[in-house]
């Protein structure tokens, strides 16, 4: 007896595609308003045909290089923050030579508490280093409007004047 193989002609099979949901238009669009509310909340805002969540950090020089301090005395920088103006900041560092301590005071303060500490009464500063020959410093200010000083001060020396090696800059967002 012989037997017999059933040959059956076969079809070349296809992969199935998957199925898409019939709402995944509806999804994207979701997440389209949603990445778009985002940005809004995050601050993006066009302005003359663009925009960009990432705002600039400005920096603007106060003083670079080496300046004199005479004795009982003191010399200050007078620096502007703009209307608006986010992330302030005040950086630099300073390295002092001359008299006996080789060193000086260096301060940061608003107008206000400036004309105060030029009279000789209290004073209050974001910053104060104290007598120091050389520091660096990093000092955060309010954000928006104001005027500040910058001040490298000599007044508790009575006869010897102060070379300041020194570099400060203001940076901001705006």
């Amino acid at each position: 007896m012989v037997e017999r193989a059933m040959i059956t002609s076969a079809m070349p099979s296809r992969p199935t595609q998957p199925q898409v949901p019939k709402n995944v238009g509806v999804m994207v669009i979701v997440v389209g308003i949603i990445v778009l509310g985002s940005m809004l909340v995050l601050g993006f805002h066009g302005s003359g045909g663009g925009g960009s969540i990432i705002q600039p950090t400005r920096t603007v020089n106060i003083v670079n290089g080496l300046i004199t301090v005479n004795a009982n005395d003191y010399e200050s920088y007078q620096f502007s923050v703009p209307s608006g103006a986010t992330n302030v900041r005040v950086q630099g560092s300073f390295t002092a030579s001359g008299g006996s301590g080789n060193d000086v005071v260096v301060l940061i303060m608003g107008s206000t508490d400036f004309i105060h500490w030029q009279n000789g009464n209290q004073a209050s500063t974001y910053y104060n280093s104290g007598q120091l020959t050389a520091s660096s410093f990093d000092v955060p200010l309010p954000s928006g409007l104001g005027t500040y000083y910058l001040v490298y001060s000599n007044t508790f020396s009575i006869g010897s004047q102060k070379n300041v090696n020194t570099q400060a800059n203001l940076s901001y967002t705006s």
